[in-house]
């Protein structure tokens, strides 16, 4: 083989044996996109984790929640400190932590009651089950209230496009299917069955693209940023017009990561052997995050190395379209 040749052999032979962290590190929503950062941060993680090796089962488990947590997370700031208490003590999490396992059910039954408040907008001949159903998530009808003043009248564009979000909501509820399954095929029929007739309306419009995809991961419930973007929805679908009633802030991404700057910073200065000369009148969250992770050891130093870097990766990118945004307002 040609040089050239046998280092492209050697890097997929290398990709094919990645841990789990090393596949998350280097993938597009973390530092895969910057592609020397993403060598620096592999190497430098590497060697820490050869250090820390062997990985105890609980050990393995927290760096999994550390894999799984992100910043669009609704609980960041709980997933955060549970992750250093779990890292400390050497421990698994005691709760889900990131992605759809995550939402709790106080969570799951607002997102319920955005759904059924919906439907039960919709106009039917016959009385429903939704109703009776919505109590049970919305007892004191603030959705329900909240979602119809946001919809206003009826008509046949607002329902068209009500039963696609509807739809949306479907496939988050449901904990979404494999391609293989009857549902997913059904699901798919219905969508386009809608989206043709609300095109016949609406050929240009803008509301049916913040949906394509089921939303494509933005409407999914344990995003923090779900309910925004359901009334975001919403509102347009009232207004008849994409935004009309909520513009775009531009600093949601900048105050994101001002958000993880506060928890990553206290980790990263125990990191540097910086946590206990800082405690002593340090602020709160300060003190108790290098309370939480205790004695360093090279299973800790990995643990809370990976935690920063998985996290820096897109507070970088949640920064940059933050101040891109205001740029352009």
């Amino acid at each position: 083989m040609r040089e050239n040749e046998v280092a492209a052999h050697n890097n997929d032979r290398d990709s094919q044996v990645r841990e789990g962290w090393e596949k998350e590190l280097l993938a597009q929503h973390r530092w895969g996109s910057r592609e020397e950062k993403a060598a620096e941060e592999h190497a430098r993680l590497r060697d820490l984790w050869k250090a820390a090796q062997p990985l105890t089962s609980a050990s393995k488990k927290s760096v999994g929640g550390v894999i799984a947590l992100e910043i669009c997370n609704w609980n960041l700031e709980e997933s955060i400190l549970e992750l250093c208490a779990a890292i400390g003590a050497e421990r698994p999490p005691e709760f889900a932590i990131g992605h759809l396992e995550s939402v709790s059910e106080k969570r799951w039954k607002a997102v319920w009651a955005y759904y059924l408040a919906v439907r039960d907008w919709l106009p039917r001949k016959q009385p429903s089950g939704y109703e009776a159903l919505l109590r049970t998530c919305d007892a004191d009808e603030k959705i329900r209230a909240h979602v119809s003043s946001l919809l206003g009248e009826t008509d046949d564009l607002k329902e068209l496009y009500a039963e696609r979000f509807c739809l949306c909501l479907e496939s988050w509820l449901g904990g979404l299917y494999g391609q293989e399954w009857v549902w997913t095929r059904a699901h798919a029929a219905a969508v386009s069955g809608v989206e043709e007739e609300i095109k016949k309306l609406d050929p240009t419009g803008q509301i049916l693209g913040a949906m394509h995809l089921e939303g494509d991961g933005r409407l999914q419930p344990c995003n923090h940023k779900a309910f925004r973007r359901y009334d975001i929805i919403v509102s347009s679908i009232g207004a008849g017009e994409w935004r009309a009633a909520m513009p775009m802030r531009g600093t949601d991404g900048i105050e994101r990561a001002a958000l993880v700057e506060e928890y990553l910073s206290p980790i990263e200065a125990w990191v540097d052997g910086r946590g206990e000369g800082r405690r002593a009148g340090a602020d709160e969250l300060f003190g108790r995050v290098c309370g939480l992770l205790g004695e360093a050891d090279d299973v800790k130093m990995f643990s809370a190395s990976l935690l920063i870097s998985l996290l820096r990766s897109q507070q970088l990118a949640a920064r940059e379209k933050g101040e891109s945004r205001m740029g352009r307002s």
